[in-house]
């Protein structure tokens, strides 16, 4: 009986660390091409070579409240939306294709670190948290870290790493990233 408790505690350890399987680079575009606007390349050995660029991210400027949306090989897949009316900032993620409500990013004001959390029916609650200087932000699912954001330094415009375990869906993640971006410039 120990020694099995043993070995699954030894599996527990094992399993709780965290090993990306996919990296991106976000880049924030410059302003004068008509308002925020982002490139997303997926860098090291998962990325394809002969077209890194995965994903953009387009302002739609006629809408009421800042509108972004994540393009993948100029197809639209979702949308991230501020809503307007609140106290402390929320984004509304749909679906392009379908106008589906996937979920509420919410900043969570805290003395002590940036705190932010993401919930939705279909892919579950994310709570995002960042050190002090907010440069670093790990993410997790059910208390298990699923990726890690670093703002790079030295850059003009804003650069993220974002690091995403394998059994994730790399366009949420990346909104997540884009979304708290967009928190923290206001």
């Amino acid at each position: 009986m120990s020694s099995i408790f043993v070995l699954l505690l030894l599996i527990g350890v094992v399993s709780c660390n965290f090993k990306p399987e996919r990296e991106f680079e976000v880049k924030q575009a410059g302003l004068l091409n008509g308002g925020r606007s982002y490139t997303i390349t997926e860098v090291g050995s998962s990325a394809v070579k002969d077209d890194p660029t995965r994903y953009t991210i387009r302002n739609e400027l006629l809408s009421v409240g800042k509108t972004l949306v994540l393009l993948d090989k100029n197809q639209p897949i979702y949308e991230i939306k501020h809503k307007l009316g609140h106290l402390y900032q929320q984004w509304k993620i749909t679906d392009s294709k379908t106008s589906e409500t996937l979920g509420k990013l919410r900043h969570r004001p805290s003395i002590i670190h940036d705190s932010y959390k993401f919930t939705s029916p279909k892919f579950g609650t994310y709570r995002i948290t960042g050190n002090i200087a907010g440069r670093t932000f790990s993410v997790k699912k059910n208390g298990v870290k699923v990726a890690e954001i670093h703002k790079k330094r030295l850059h003009v415009h804003d650069t993220y790493s974002v690091a995403i375990a394998a059994n994730e869906d790399p366009a949420i993640i990346l909104l997540l990233a884009i979304g708290i971006d967009e928190i923290r410039q206001h």
